[in-house]
C-alpha cells in the first residue's frame, strides 16, 4: 500500500466533498435535488457498486473468509454499543442525548463514505467486503438503531421488516450468492454495472458536502463534548482496537478492512434517525460535520501508523 497514494486519493475524496459543499451555498444543488441525488445514490448506485465487486472479479478470497467477515461485523456491531455506553458515562452525557451517542458510536459512515474509501484504500475488491459490513449495518440500525436514536427522549418507535427489504441489502443478498454459487455474468451486465457504480463516489461525496453546507458552523464550536468525543471515536477506538483485532484477524487485508470501518466518521444516518424519530437533529448534524471533517486526519494517520 503507497501511503501517497491513499493520501491523494482522500484528498480528491474531500475536495468533491468541498465541490459539493460550494455548489450547495451558490445554489446550484438545492434540497429537492439532492433528496433526489439521495435515493438515487442508495437505490440505484450503491447497489451497482456493489454488484460489480463480484462480477468478472478473480481476486476475491475463499468463502470461508466471507463468512469470516460476517463473523467480525456481527461482533463488532454487538461490541460497539457497549463502548458507546462507557463513553456516555466517560463523557457524562446528558441522558436525553445518550442514546444518540452511543448511536453515533455504532454506526459510522459506511454507506456514503465507506464505499469509496476502501475502494481507494484498498482497491475494488474490498467494496465486497465493505458490503458485508454494510449489510449487518443495515440490519441493526433498523433494529437497535431505531430504539437508540430517541433512548431517553421518551418517544416510542416500532420496527418493521419492511425497512430491511432496501435495495443495498437486496444487491448485497445477490452478490453473495454469485459469489457462493460461482455465477458468470456476462461482461456486458458486468460492465454496466461497473460503469454505473463508478458514480457512486462522486455523487456521495458531493451529498456529503451539500449536508455540511446546511450546518451553521459558529454553532458547532459551542458543542463542546464533541471534542473529546471525536478523539475517542476517531483516534483512540481505532488505535485501542489494533492490537486487539490482530489476536483474531490473521489476514492483514480484513484486518485494515475492519480498522478503517471503526475509524470512519458518523453516519448520515444519525442526522435521518433523529428527524424521523425524535431525535437531537441539531446534534447529529454537528457530529457528522465534525468528525466528517476530522476524518481526512484520522484515516491518513490509521493507515500510515497502523497499516502501512
Amino acid at each position: 500500500m503507497d501511503i501517497q497514494v491513499v493520501i491523494n486519493q482522500m484528498i480528491q475524496l474531500f475536495m468533491v466533498i468541498g465541490l459539493g459543499y460550494l455548489l450547495m451555498k451558490t445554489h446550484v444543488l438545492d434540497e429537492v435535488f439532492n433528496k433526489k441525488l439521495n435515493t438515487l445514490l442508495l437505490t440505484v448506485t450503491t447497489p451497482a457498486l456493489i454488484l460489480s465487486s463480484v462480477m468478472g472479479n478473480d481476486n476475491l478470497q475463499d468463502a470461508d473468509t466471507v463468512l469470516f467477515v460476517f463473523v467480525v461485523a456481527i461482533i463488532v456491531y454487538v461490541l460497539l454499543p457497549l463502548l458507546g455506553i462507557i463513553i456516555t458515562k466517560l463523557l457524562r452525557v446528558p441522558h436525553q442525548q445518550s442514546g444518540l451517542y452511543i448511536f453515533m458510536t455504532v454506526f459510522s459512515n459506511i454507506g456514503f463514505m465507506g464505499f469509496p474509501v476502501m475502494k481507494a484504500i484498498f482497491g475494488n475488491g474490498a467494496v465486497f467486503y465493505t458490503a458485508i459490513f454494510n449489510m449487518i449495518f443495515n440490519i441493526f440500525v433498523y433494529t437497535i438503531g431505531i430504539y437508540l436514536i430517541n433512548l431517553g427522549s421518551g418517544a416510542k418507535t416500532s420496527f418493521q421488516l419492511k425497512n430491511l427489504r432496501s435495495p443495498g441489502i437486496i444487491a448485497c443478498l445477490i452478490a453473495l450468492l454469485i459469489y457462493f454459487l460461482h455465477i458468470q455474468t456476462p461482461s456486458i451486465i458486468a460492465e454496466t454495472c461497473d460503469m454505473v457504480g463508478s458514480i457512486t463516489t462522486p455523487i456521495a461525496m458531493l451529498l456529503i458536502g451539500a449536508t455540511l453546507a446546511n450546518i451553521d458552523v459558529k454553532s458547532i464550536f459551542s458543542e463542546f463534548r464533541l471534542y473529546p468525543y471525536t478523539i475517542i471515536k476517531q483516534i483512540l477506538i481505532p488505535v485501542i482496537a489494533f492490537p486487539i483485532l490482530k489476536l483474531f484477524i490473521q489476514d492483514s487485508y480484513i484486518l485494515g478492512i475492519t480498522l478503517i470501518m471503526l475509524a470512519m466518521p458518523v453516519a448520515n444516518s444519525a442526522v435521518l434517525f433523529s428527524q424521523e424519530y425524535g431525535g437531537d437533529v441539531e446534534l447529529a448534524a454537528k457530529s457528522v460535520f465534525i468528525t466528517t471533517l476530522i476524518s481526512v486526519v484520522t484515516i491518513r494517520a490509521i493507515v500510515s501508523f497502523l497499516l502501512i
